[in-house]
């Protein structure tokens, strides 16, 4: 009998999972079945709200970039975790995302930018689709719906940003010195203690827990960043410092209004004895650029809105000269602007007599960043002919904007047989976060990454395979004993060029410290009997405003509109804010 009732009662089991299994099936079965009748249909899946949401983090195109960039080849951005931002909005199913050729379903491989665009424009057609949508509801929806982003038009001059500050390049940094030229104080734990002008606190003093943050601000002076024996390691802040303990060390921000973060800005990023017409253009310029920021969550972990080096706006790193605030405070509030939002303004040192547009990273074109020649008098050539651009490059013109910048024209000798393992670390980072960008070819013609080449022994020539219409080399070959390496965007290729740069000379002749980053990519490759020389001219990536173009320009009398808009095309100067002083 005992037998019998344990056999009946494992029966008894295994139909009731039996039954379980046929019920999750049917699920499993409905589920697929509304997902596919959907599938596509933006209306039933997702709301314009959804859709702005989703394309507005996918337009930021230098955030996204960065992000991919920055991470290590061991912590990336995966397919899986886009899906999964997408899945959230409903846009997956939407835009039918499982359709983009190369898709990696496993979600364990990085995500390169060439996926990210073809996304984003399955997420265009969404937003298109719904802007249809939308024109079809009440005047008031309409009204509302056409409104500038809630965080564009919450900007005013008191608006604080939060400037992470980094420290060899990383944003945290073992321990934090600080002081002020004037008495300050310290808020943390729920306690405030007052400390004497020039008198050093130190960050391990305040015993912050992990998660937890201190406030550090004078209402008469400014906060400076000291050694630790107290002695000034940086200029003046203005504003407050946020020191927050992490695992691994400490992230000090600077909070401060829009307007006092571009003083330093500007007086960083063009020289304060340019023409006060160009600084004022440089000055919409960064101010459009940090309200864009402000419009994305570029350092969430630290709670700041970007840093204060070349990846955003270099910040701080000059005292602002009264030239500068003079053009900071001439322009208050005013924006560029191009269908609601803030442009993307670019901007650069020194262009070689015309600039280019995004080509050059191989992103997509946007209406108002396109090639403009720096001698209004001359007709643009085609210079992605290499002839053309030999041509073009060997004759310098008085009358372009830039000519009087050092960098119009220069000369590099490289030594491409030297610092080969730098040139494979390099090209295994690049791999690692844009595999899009380097194509790493053995002598078979077979496919392979940076770190499969046993030996590179010396690199043996370089070659131009593509220029843009504006000069800019877009694809370059470097050809080793074991195989070959194509390389795109332009950041990359100076990069790896600038690893083999010997000397430097400028438009004058000078030798000039050339650093570790080639001036730019509008050159020609001359091999000659000491090694490569390359003959170029430009400094920067050439997207947008000139600087030295922009003070070129205010010499010949041009203001600050006719420099913006010589740069940027069809967009609006607005006055986003009012000076309320």
């Amino acid at each position: 009998m005992k037998t019998i009732r344990r056999i009946d009662r494992n029966q008894l089991v295994v139909a009731c999972l039996f039954g379980i299994c046929v019920l999750l099936i049917f699920l499993i079965f409905f589920i697929s079945n509304h997902t596919a009748e959907t599938k596509g249909n933006a209306s039933s899946q997702v709301t314009s709200a959804d859709v702005e949401e989703a394309y507005a983090f996918l337009a930021q195109d230098e955030a996204v970039k960065r992000v991919l960039s920055d991470v290590s080849s061991e912590d990336l951005f995966t397919y899986a975790d886009y899906r999964e931002f997408l899945e959230q909005l409903h846009l997956w199913e939407a835009a039918d995302f499982e359709q983009l050729p190369g898709w990696d379903t496993s979600g364990k491989e990085g995500m390169s930018l060439a996926m990210l665009w073809q996304s984003r424009d399955l997420v265009a057609e969404l937003f298109e689709m719904t802007a249809e949508e939308q024109e079809d509801t009440t005047k008031e929806e309409s009204a509302e719906a056409n409104k500038k982003p809630a965080a564009m038009t919450a900007v005013d001059e008191h608006t604080k940003v939060r400037v992470l500050l980094l420290q060899d390049k990383k944003p945290l940094r073992e321990e934090v010195y600080v002081s002020a030229n004037q008495p300050y104080e310290i808020t943390w734990k729920e306690h405030t203690k007052t400390k004497k002008k020039d008198q050093m606190i130190r960050a391990g003093q305040l015993k912050l827990d992990i998660g937890e943050a201190a406030e550090i601000s004078s209402k008469k002076g400014d906060v400076y960043l000291t050694d630790e024996k107290g002695t000034r390691a940086s200029l003046g802040y203005r504003g407050s410092f946020w020191i927050t303990r992490y695992a691994d060390g400490y992230a000090l921000v600077n909070e401060v209004e829009i307007e006092d973060y571009l003083y330093g800005v500007v007086q960083s990023e063009m020289p304060a004895y340019f023409e006060t017409e160009a600084l004022k253009a440089q000055a919409v310029c960064a101010r459009t650029y940090i309200v864009s920021q402000l419009m994305q969550e570029n350092y969430p972990d630290y709670h700041a809105d970007v840093d204060d080096s070349v990846n955003f706006q270099v910040y701080n790193q000059a005292s602002p000269d009264e030239r500068v605030v003079k053009a900071v405070n001439a322009t208050k509030g005013l924006i560029l602007e191009a269908d609601g939002l803030p442009v993307n303004a670019y901007f650069f040192s020194t262009s070689h007599g015309m600039t280019s547009g995004r080509e050059i990273w191989g992103l997509s074109d946007l209406p108002y960043l396109q090639p403009v020649r720096g001698n209004v008098q001359v007709e643009p050539v085609d210079l992605s002919k290499e002839e053309n651009f030999r041509t073009y490059i060997r004759e310098t013109d008085k009358d372009d904007y830039d000519a009087s910048g050092s960098y119009y024209r220069w000369k590099a000798v490289l030594d491409i047989t030297t610092r080969l393992n730098d040139v494979k670390t390099l090209l295994c980072r690049i791999e690692g976060s844009q595999p899009d960008h380097v194509t790493i070819t053995n002598n078979d013609g077979q496919r392979i990454r940076a770190a499969e080449i046993s030996d590179w022994k010396n690199a043996q020539q370089l070659k131009v395979l593509e220029r843009s219409s504006s000069g800019a080399v877009t694809c370059l070959q470097i050809v080793f004993s074991e195989g070959r390496v194509e390389i795109t965007n332009e950041s990359y290729i100076r990069q790896v060029l600038g690893l083999w740069i010997r000397t430097m000379q400028d438009k004058d002749g000078s030798f000039v410290n050339a650093g570790e980053m080639l001036p730019s990519v509008y050159f020609y490759i001359q091999p000659v009997k000491e090694g490569i020389v390359l003959f170029g001219g430009g400094y920067g990536h050439g997207i947008g405003m000139s600087q030295y173009g922009a003070d070129g320009m205010a010499k010949t009398g041009a203001d600050m509109k006719d420099i913006l808009h010589f740069y940027y095309q069809d967009v609006e100067l607005i006055q986003l804010y009012a000076n309320e002083t």
